[in-house]
């Protein structure tokens, strides 16, 4: 396994993502999207010391998954199948069907889910939430 880029574990999520059919993916933050969606966002570093040490580096970036609000309580429904962990819609078992997202690092794991409640996105309202991810990949030296 080689070093992976920040960019490069972000494409491998995007990917993984992408097996859930009928969600749109996006590779950055959109301006506008088509719903149901989900996007990588950059992950935080509070401390490159700790985070990245021993060869390895432990990141937690997050996945924002947006579905439709106009149809109300079903919008509610239709988040709550993106986050069960099992499933056809299930962001859990797409990412963590390959924990090495292609190969690029060392493991990847759903910690976390936070609903957002509505959110907007250009001039429309979305139901959302973000899901919090644990990654583990090669990086440089101590």
């Amino acid at each position: 396994m080689t070093e992976a880029s920040i960019p490069e574990i972000m494409l491998g999520i995007k990917e993984r993502l992408d097996t859930i059919l009928e969600l749109n993916t996006y590779d950055h933050s959109p301006e506008q999207i088509t719903a149901p969606a989900a996007f990588v966002t950059v992950p935080p570093i509070s401390n490159y010391r700790t985070a990245m040490k021993r060869g390895t580096y432990e990141i937690r970036p997050t996945v924002v998954v947006l579905v439709s609000a106009s149809s109300g309580e079903d919008g509610q429904y239709d988040l709550a199948e993106y986050m069960t962990p099992f499933g056809d819609k299930s962001i859990v078992q797409a990412i963590e069907g390959d924990r090495t997202l292609g190969g690029r690092v060392n493991d990847c794991v759903v910690e976390s889910f936070e609903p957002l409640g509505m959110e907007p996105v250009g001039q429309i309202e979305y139901i959302g939430g973000v899901f919090t991810l644990r990654v583990l990949a090669r990086g440089g030296s101590e």
